[in-house]
């Protein structure tokens, strides 16, 4: 029975020393590649978890430079394509800045001055910075290609897509290309319904309405041609009779306002002479008769 009880002991300790041993060569062949894996895994959570927060400081840094370059009115059209292009892979900065630009430039072209032009002090423009037809071509060119770069991109918001098509068709209607512009004006209201919002839909079916109006060019008459006023004579009215109603003749009427109608408003009504007593138009009074005297009477009757 202890003999037994031994052989039992023993072979407890053969097992056990046996999955010792298993575990251990386990360890070795495997353990440095779990701990590989193990570790890789680790890698790439903080890897990814460093990516996404990068990506975040982009996007951030992305949008407050966009604020701060259309933060005020003269924005240059330039800082703005260089942004975009800078943080092109942040698409709604990308499409804003490069829509922001494109207006600046169809701005531009609207009031017929240079980007950045200043008035003076009494309100005028310099001659430099009046826009020249070589310059007007160069801004709607440099506009439609910003526009376009929003209008195809991929993956692009409606609005931005809407408010490219807009602005292409504007372009058109600038450089006289009508046809062109009804198509623009055309996708635009078919992709802004497509979206649920309507309100530029409306604006571009007005636009298409008035298009033919545009087929029509007015010709605005040049200013040599305009009749020129004439000049006018020097001021030689006479300080006593500023009106010259001095030789005008108003007959018996001036006559009975006391003298010339004429003198009486250049210097004053002549005063009319004082009616002496007895000769006006009323009767003169007559003394009241004096009482006759009664006959005296006889003491003798």
């Amino acid at each position: 029975m202890d003999e037994r009880q031994g052989q039992l002991k023993d072979r407890a300790g053969l097992d056990e020393s046996r999955i010792n041993e298993d575990f251990r060569d386990f360890l070795v062949k495997w353990g440095p590649r779990v701990l590989i894996v193990v570790a890789l895994v680790a890698l790439a959570f903080s890897g990814r978890r460093w990516l996404t927060q990068k990506a975040d400081e982009r996007t951030d840094e992305a949008f407050v430079q966009l604020a701060l370059a259309t933060s005020t009115e003269s924005t240059s059209p330039d800082t703005l394509l260089s942004l975009a292009q800078q943080y092109d892979d942040v698409g709604a900065v990308a499409h804003v800045a490069r829509l922001t630009a494109a207006e600046a430039y169809l701005s531009a072209v609207r009031r017929g001055l240079v980007i950045g032009a200043t008035p003076d002090a009494a309100g005028q423009y310099p001659e430099d910075e009046l826009l020249d037809d070589e310059l007007r071509g160069s801004y709607l060119q440099q506009a439609r290609g910003a526009f376009d770069q929003v209008a195809s991109a991929s993956g692009a918001a409606a609005i931005h897509t809407v408010r490219a098509h807009m602005g292409l068709a504007a372009v058109a209607e600038a450089m006289g290309e009508l046809d062109t512009a009804r198509t623009h004006y055309e996708r635009a209201a078919s992709l802004d319904r497509d979206a649920g919002l309507g309100t530029i839909a409306q604006i571009a079916d007005a636009r298409i309405a008035g298009l033919d109006a545009l087929a029509t060019r007015v010709v605005l008459p040049a200013s040599a041609s305009l009749p020129r006023p004439e000049p006018v004579a020097p001021d030689d009215r006479d300080e006593d009779d500023p009106f010259g109603l001095g030789s005008l003749d108003f007959g018996d009427l001036g006559d009975g306002l006391g003298g010339g109608m004429g003198d009486g408003l250049g210097g004053g009504f002549d005063a009319p002479p004082a009616e002496e007593p007895g000769t006006g138009d009323e009767p003169a009074t007559e003394p009241a008769p004096e009482p006759t005297p009664e006959p005296a009477q006889d003491p003798g009757q």
